[in-house]
């Protein structure tokens, strides 16, 4: 059975004794301390994380239901660490793409220039060049993939806000004077009958 959603995104009626119910089983799981807007003191120095952080907390903060409590601090370090992580791993990319085509480049030139010996050895190091891409790539997407199963405990994806997210009042139209003087005149014939 699914965890259920917080008050504040329920969007179906509710009875008072099940709003009372809800709201009772809320405060008592809601710590008293709240997130801090500020990074923890465990995302000092990771200066991605710490922006990440401060990302998130003015973003939910915008949010008028709570969705996430000091409860969820651990997991919102982790998805920060995440974060910067990836970016890392995107650098290290960069860096092993732009030695691969150097490689890829040299060993054109010996090849072309019939240093066959030369071309091997190089050849290798493009292989292995081409490995370590290979190798950052397979990271990336593991890490990636478990970034999405974070954002959809913290209600980040649209799929994990669907349905639950509360829906916008619509503002009522004014009254057609026309539908007014109508009604009135209904309501005198009614009445004088």
């Amino acid at each position: 059975m699914p965890a259920p959603k917080p008050k504040a995104l329920i969007t179906r009626h509710e009875t008072e004794a099940e709003k009372s119910q809800r709201e009772s089983r809320e405060a008592a799981l809601r710590p008293e301390r709240s997130l801090p807007m500020g990074a923890p003191a465990r995302l000092t120095g990771h200066l991605v994380a710490e922006a990440t952080w401060r990302r998130l907390m003015r973003t939910y903060g915008e949010i008028d239901g709570e969705i996430v409590t000091r409860l969820d601090m651990d997991l919102l370090v982790d998805y920060c660490m995440l974060i910067e992580q990836i970016t890392e791993i995107d650098k290290m990319r960069s860096v092993a793409y732009a030695v691969w085509m150097t490689l890829a480049k040299k060993h054109g030139e010996y090849a072309a220039t019939d240093e066959n010996e030369a071309a091997v050895a190089m050849a290798l190091k493009v292989v292995n060049a081409f490995d370590a891409i290979v190798k950052l790539d397979g990271r990336a997407d593991r890490k990636r993939s478990l970034l999405l199963q974070l954002r959809q405990s913290l209600y980040m994806t649209p799929r994990a806000r669907a349905g639950v997210a509360p829906a916008k009042k619509e503002e009522p139209e004014p009254p057609d004077e026309l539908e007014m003087l109508l009604n009135e005149a209904n309501d005198a014939i009614g009445h004088g009958k």
